[in-house]
C-alpha cells in the first residue's frame, strides 16, 4: 500500500482506469464503430489484423469485402451493414494510391462503372499497374463486372483486362492533353469506357482465388482452402473448431450490444517437457472457452492450415513445436511433442494443410490438442477410398485414351481396384467394363488430376 504513494502516481492510475472504462464501454455498446477503429489501427499488421477479423467473426460483426465503389480509406461502418473493408488494408497499396482513386470515384459521380472509365481520369503515375492487381486479387473490384459472372471467372477477366485498361487511360489522358477529341465532340469514350467488353480467358481456380486474397489481404476471405476437404473430413469422423466450443457468444448484430470483453491469453500451460529458458508458461491460447462440446482428454481428429509455427527444444535438445490449426471457424493450438515430431514434424510447416490427431485438453480458459499423430490432408480421401471410379462419355474416348489410362495407372500402383464405366448419351446406354482384378492403384491427388486430364473434368470419383 506504501509503495503505491509513490511508485506510481495516482493520476497515472486515474487516467489509465477510465481509458479502459471508456474502450470496455464502446466495446461492449458500439461494436461496430469500436471494430473498425482497431482493425484501423492494425491495418498494417497482418498477424493481428486477422486475429481481430477473426474476433469480428466469432461476435457476429458482419465485415463486409473491399469494394472500390464503396470502401474509404480506412475501415468504415455502413450502418445496417457492417464493417468495410478499408483499402488501406490491401497489401501493395499506399495512401497515394488510394486518395487518387477516391478523388476519382467523387470525379465519375461517387460510381466507378468499369476499369476502363476508372483509368481514364485516375493518375496512374500514383495508381500503377501494381496496384490495379492487387485490386483485383483483394476482390476490390469485383463490382466493375457483371454480377451475373461467378467471382472466379470476374477476377480472372478483370485480371486479364488491366494491361488494355491501363493502355487505355495513358492513351486517352494522352490526348486530352493534346486536345485530341473524339471525332463527334468528344463525350462518346467516356459511355463506351463503360461498356467495354472484358477478355474471355480461363477462371481462376478456387485456390488460386483464396491464395491471393491471402496475399492481399493477410487471410481468406470468400472461403477457406479446407472447404473442399470438409466432407471427407466429416466422413472421416475428424472435428471442426466450431465443435470444440471455443466460440464466444455471438453480438447482436445491430450497434447496441452488450458483451463482456473477452480474455485473450491464458498463463494455463499444458503438461509439457522442461523447456530451456522458459520460467514462465510457455503457451498461450487466443481462444475463449465457452461450450464443452468435446469433452477434456478425448482422441480427436481435426483437418486445418498449419500457422504460427513456433520452433522449441527441450532442455535435453529434443525439437519440439507449438502452432496453431485453423479452419474456417477458427483456429485451435496444437502441441507437437518430441516422440511425435521425430515421426511427423516435417508437416509442421506455415501454410501446410494437415489433420492432427491428438488428445483434446482444455481448462477454463484455454483449449489446446496435444498431438500423436499427423499426416497431410490428401491421405485422408486415400485411407476413405474403397475404389477408383471412371465413368468415360462415348464416342469422343478412342483407344488413345485407354493407352494413356494404362500409362498413368500403372504409375500408381497400389491396393484399390479400379472400376471403368462407358456411357452412351446418343443410345442412352451404360456399360460396366471388366478390369482385371490385378489392375490395383494407390487414390491420390495427384493420380485424379492425371485422369481428369485424360478424361475430363469429373470423370474420377473415390468411393
Amino acid at each position: 500500500e506504501y509503495f503505491a504513494g509513490y511508485g506510481f502516481n495516482k493520476s497515472h492510475s486515474t487516467a489509465y482506469a477510465f481509458l479502459a472504462y471508456q474502450t470496455a464501454y464502446l466495446k461492449a455498446n458500439y461494436p461496430w464503430h469500436f471494430a473498425a477503429a482497431l482493425l484501423t489501427i492494425e491495418a498494417q499488421n497482418t498477424e493481428k489484423l486477422a486475429m481481430y477479423l477473426g474476433e469480428c467473426r466469432e461476435r457476429g460483426i458482419p465485415v463486409l469485402p473491399p469494394d472500390v465503389n464503396e470502401s474509404q480509406l480506412h475501415f468504415s461502418v455502413e450502418k445496417g451493414s457492417g464493417v468495410r473493408f478499408g483499402l488501406t488494408a490491401i497489401k501493395g497499396l499506399g495512401e497515394g494510391a488510394v486518395h487518387a482513386i477516391l478523388e476519382a470515384r467523387a470525379q465519375l459521380g461517387g460510381r466507378i462503372p468499369s476499369l476502363h472509365a476508372l483509368c481514364e481520369i485516375l493518375d496512374l503515375r500514383a495508381a500503377n499497374k501494381r496496384v490495379f492487381e492487387a485490386l483485383v486479387k483483394a476482390g476490390a473490384c469485383d463490382s466493375l463486372a457483371s454480377a451475373e459472372l461467378p467471382l472466379p471467372h470476374r477476377r480472372a477477366r478483370l485480371f486479364a483486362a488491366i494491361d488494355g485498361a491501363c493502355e487505355h487511360g495513358t492513351r486517352t489522358q494522352r490526348d486530352k492533353a493534346l486536345g485530341q477529341n473524339d471525332l463527334f465532340g468528344g463525350d462518346a469514350g467516356e459511355v463506351t469506357s463503360a461498356n467495354v467488353r472484358l477478355p474471355e480467358v480461363t477462371a481462376w481456380t478456387e485456390i488460386e482465388q483464396l491464395t491471393y486474397e491471402k496475399e492481399t489481404l493477410g487471410l481468406y476471405f470468400t472461403g477457406h482452402p479446407i472447404d473442399r476437404w470438409a466432407e471427407d473430413l466429416r466422413e472421416y469422423g475428424a472435428k471442426s473448431i466450431a465443435e470444440l466450443g471455443l466460440k464466444k457468444e455471438p453480438e447482436p448484430e445491430g450497434e447496441i450490444g452488450g458483451t463482456e470483453v473477452p480474455a485473450y491469453e491464458s498463463n494455463t500451460p499444458a503438461r509439457r517437457p522442461d523447456i530451456a529458458g522458459a520460467e514462465a508458461p510457455a503457451y498461450e491460447s487466443k481462444n475463449t472457452v465457452r461450450r464443452p462440446d468435446v469433452q477434456f482428454g478425448q482422441e480427436i481428429s481435426i483437418g486445418g492450415i498449419v500457422s504460427g509455427l513456433r520452433p522449441l527444444k527441450t532442455r535435453k535438445g529434443d525439437r519440439m513445436c507449438v502452432f496453431m490449426l485453423e479452419d474456417r471457424d477458427g483456429s485451435v493450438e496444437v502441441i507437437v511433442f518430441p516422440e511425435c515430431f521425430k515421426q511427423c514434424g516435417h508437416l509442421a510447416e506455415n501454410g501446410n494443410t494437415v489433420v492432427v490427431k491428438g488428445k483434446f485438453e482444455r481448462d477454463d480458459e484455454a483449449a489446446r490438442i496435444v498431438a500423436s499423430e499427423m499426416m497431410p490432408i490428401e491421405m485422408v480421401r486415400e485411407r476413405l477410398a474403397k475404389r477408383l471410379a471412371i465413368t468415360l462419355s462415348t464416342p469422343q474416348h478412342t483407344r488413345d485414351t485407354f493407352v494413356r489410362l494404362w500409362d498413368v495407372i500403372a504409375a500408381h500402383k497400389g491396393d484399390r481396384p479400379v472400376t471403368v464405366t462407358l456411357l452412351d448419351t446418343e443410345r442412352h446406354l451404360r456399360v460396366k467394363l471388366d478390369v482385371a482384378p490385378q489392375i490395383k492403384v494407390r487414390p491420390s491427388e495427384r493420380l485424379v488430376a492425371e485422369v481428369e486430364k485424360i478424361c475430363g473434368n469429373g470423370s474420377v470419383t473415390l468411393r
